[in-house]
């Protein structure tokens, strides 16, 4: 299809330029016409054949977590003004330092201009917009709500940017202890270690076992550095080919869950997020199957949201919702005792809102005391490892002194 170049002036005189597909110019005019823009020059790019291009640097753009939230936070503050999306868009494109998103956005904003649908322009962009947030998009256009999801999403992408910065810091100190063991390792098996056995083999002692593995390590490691390297980068591709099928993701979805220590708060988030997402969508008055339908897609784990479909099917044969929740042992029992009680009270979005605060209270309690859950086993592990390094290297010296004391016994006699 052609590709026109357009400079058009919005409501507010501000020029705007960028490009858009269309059969032919008077198509291309209507559009933006519809639009309310007042054009200024629409001409038709010549296609010019370039041979396949290749741009190995879009693997590496990355959208920092803070441009991402203050973008949302910014939208929803414009679009909830009555701003028009487009002239929203723009905004925040011309003011955002981030260059990967203001690309982004200019490719949004061209194809809101040829009639997409933001979800639609975004899902385009999966390295900035995740499946989550093009999901939870498409519900608030669906079903009308798009501030209420956008302010939403603000919380979510807070909540994510806070639990990896208190992670980070409860790794921080592991991680410098476990580099400086891997260097002393280096060290130890390079300088110390030859000398010791050079010797011990000199005088014909026997060499101690953890040495003996200490050594064949380090000697693999040393020569098939590489192979472990290819083994690894294979291992790690094939995953995540693997998680990419439908099987494969159902499998690390639901292993995610059993994860210790990470594990039940990726399960509260994601309980916060069904009761959050299906109240907000409730109170908009949408039929209790099309809310669930819609929560199923911004859940943010498959395990889970095929629970919510096989709830759904559930209420469509007209059995309500706590006891087919109640059957699927995936919701816990104060979630289908509070869910019970909002139906027969007819004060359902209320108890999903409780639902939703309480466990956003309890991933925030559990994010805070994460360093004292990490800290003590990274440094049980690196005090396991320490003492087999001090082992290693105590034996083959105590086992050479054991050899010169017995030879100089001997020499006595």
């Amino acid at each position: 299809m052609p590709v026109f170049r357009y400079k058009v002036r919005d409501k507010e005189g501000k020029v705007l330029s960028g490009t858009i597909e269309g059969s032919d110019l008077k198509t291309v005019t209507d559009q933006i016409d519809s639009l309310g823009y007042i054009p200024i020059s629409i001409r038709e790019e010549k296609a010019v054949f370039r041979g396949p291009q290749i741009n190995l640097g879009q693997y590496f753009e990355r959208v920092k977590p803070v441009d991402l939230i203050n973008f949302t936070r910014q939208f929803v503050t414009l679009h909830r003004a009555g701003l028009p999306m487009l002239t929203a868009i723009g905004a925040l494109q011309a003011q955002t330092k981030s260059k990967p998103l203001a690309k982004a956005l200019d490719a949004i904003r061209r194809d809101l201009m040829g009639g997409a649908a933001l979800s639609v322009a975004m899902a385009k962009h999966p390295r900035i917009f995740n499946e989550l947030y093009v999901n939870s998009i498409w519900a608030g256009e669906t079903g009308g709500v798009l501030d209420d999801i956008l302010d939403r999403l603000v919380m979510l992408l807070e909540h994510e940017r806070k639990l990896r910065s208190d992670v980070g810091s409860a790794m921080r100190y592991p991680i410098i202890l476990m580099v400086v063991f891997v260097v002393a390792v280096i060290v130890l098996a390079t300088f110390v270690l030859p000398k010791f056995v050079s010797l011990l083999t000199t005088i014909g002692g026997k060499m101690p076992l953890p040495t003996q593995i200490l050594i064949a390590v380090t000697n693999f490691m040393g020569k098939y550095w590489y192979f472990l390297a290819l083994f690894i980068a294979a291992v790690v591709v094939l995953f995540y080919m693997f998680i990419r099928t439908s099987a494969g993701r159902m499998w690390w979805d639901r292993l995610k869950l059993r994860l210790p220590i990470f594990g039940p708060i990726i399960y509260k988030m994601a309980l916060s997020r069904f009761a959050r997402m299906f109240e907000t969508l409730d109170r908009t008055g949408l039929p209790i199957l099309r809310s669930l339908n819609l929560v199923s897609k911004t859940i943010g784990n498959v395990y889970l949201a095929q629970a919510v479909d096989s709830l759904t099917e559930s209420v469509r044969r007209g059995r309500g919702l706590a006891a087919p929740m109640r059957e699927l042992e995936v919701f816990p029992p104060m979630v289908v005792q509070m869910v019970a009680t909002g139906e027969e009270s007819g004060a359902l979005d209320e108890m999903l809102k409780q639902i939703s605060d309480y466990y956003d209270s309890e991933v925030e309690y559990a994010v805070k005391n994460l360093t004292g859950l990490i800290e003590p086993i990274m440094i049980l592990i690196m005090g396991v490892a320490a003492v087999f390094l001090i082992i290693s290297i105590i034996m083959p010296y105590m086992s050479i002194l054991t050899s010169f004391g017995a030879s100089g016994g001997y020499g006595a006699q």
